[in-house]
């Protein structure tokens, strides 16, 4: 038993050495499962959020990146989660469908100790890594200032708007909701109707508009939660030759949708909400490299886009 103790470290620090006489090229490198839950790739901000995401991976060799789509299903997204837990997954990035459904897998995941950075969406839960994204209460209150001004100015402002909702499960469209009524609802002559829920899609924002025209003789301004629902509401007004009338704003400013449709004159004005998959990616390896995050909430900044910016926002953008 003495001779193994002896003899142990001699073993050990032999190993030790040849290790370090290895050139760098040939020492194991760490690499690191980094699992991300999409929630759907249906809206073309999430196609986009996805490529950004890959395009940051590429510049780690260290990352391998697994990305799975939970198709707008909640069930899904819950297993997709459990998935990366039970493969254990070094990391994991969550852009939940909407809170309450993923709050148990995020929670779950975070009390086995891998490290979750929540994305875009909230969830309700504040004991995750790191959460990243755009800060949707201030985007909503932009817009409400854009609504404000373009219908008279504050204190001045009168007018009817009809709002369409992302889908109300989710933060994002709760929080565009509630910052733009922060704004607006202190002019006594705008009234906002409509504030049904057009989750996301640009065929639901056209049919909720498509209906609203049938029975609302005067819209001055549609405000919808994002560019696609914003887009086809202007498609259905302009079916019913009523497009010149009323004004549109929506909230993304893809350089090919958002950004465009303003170039092109049929939205008066859209925010950015810049797809927080990259910074994501850069958070959860500073947490796995550092131990922590560069901070508990990334805020990304928003822009208004207008006629008046839109050409110098799209040279910013390299289009």
């Amino acid at each position: 038993m003495n001779a193994v103790t002896r003899t142990a470290p001699i073993a050990l620090i032999a190993a030790m050495v040849l290790g370090c006489a290895r050139p760098p090229d040939q020492q194991a490198r760490r690499t690191y499962k980094i699992g991300f839950s999409q929630c759907t790739v249906k809206e073309p901000w999430r196609v986009l959020f996805n490529e950004l995401l890959r395009r940051e991976a590429d510049k780690h060799p260290e990352v391998q990146l697994e990305i799975q789509d939970a198709d707008d299903m909640t069930q899904k997204q819950v297993a997709d989660v459990k998935s990366f837990i039970v493969r254990n997954f070094d990391a994991i990035l969550i852009s939940p469908k909407e809170a309450p459904g993923l709050t148990g897998a995020v929670r779950e995941a975070t009390e086995k100790g891998i490290p979750v950075v929540v994305l875009d969406r909230d969830v309700n839960y504040k004991d995750y890594a790191c959460f990243v994204g755009g800060d949707n209460l201030e985007i909503g209150r932009e817009a409400g200032r854009f609504a404000v001004h373009a219908l008279g100015g504050a204190g001045k402002a009168k007018g009817i708007i009809y709002e369409i909702c992302g889908g109300l499960a989710s933060t994002p469209a709760q929080e565009r909701r509630d910052g733009f009524h922060e704004i607006v609802d202190k002019e006594p002559a705008i009234q906002v109707l409509g504030k049904l829920d057009g989750d996301w899609k640009l065929n639901k924002g056209h049919d909720i508009l498509q209906d609203a025209l049938k029975s609302i003789p005067t819209i001055h301004l549609v405000y919808a939660h994002n560019d696609p629902m914003a887009y086809g509401a202007w498609q259905a007004a302009q079916k019913a030759g009523r497009e010149k009338e009323m004004m549109f704003i929506g909230i993304d400013a893809i350089p090919t949708e958002g950004a465009l449709w303003v170039k092109q004159g049929k939205l008066s004005a859209t925010f950015l909400y810049e797809p927080p998959g990259a910074e994501g990616l850069r958070q959860a390896l500073k947490i796995l490299k550092d131990g922590k995050p560069d901070a508990k909430r990334i805020t990304l900044k928003t822009r208004t886009i207008t006629a008046d910016t839109v050409d110098a926002y799209l040279k910013d953008m390299g289009r």
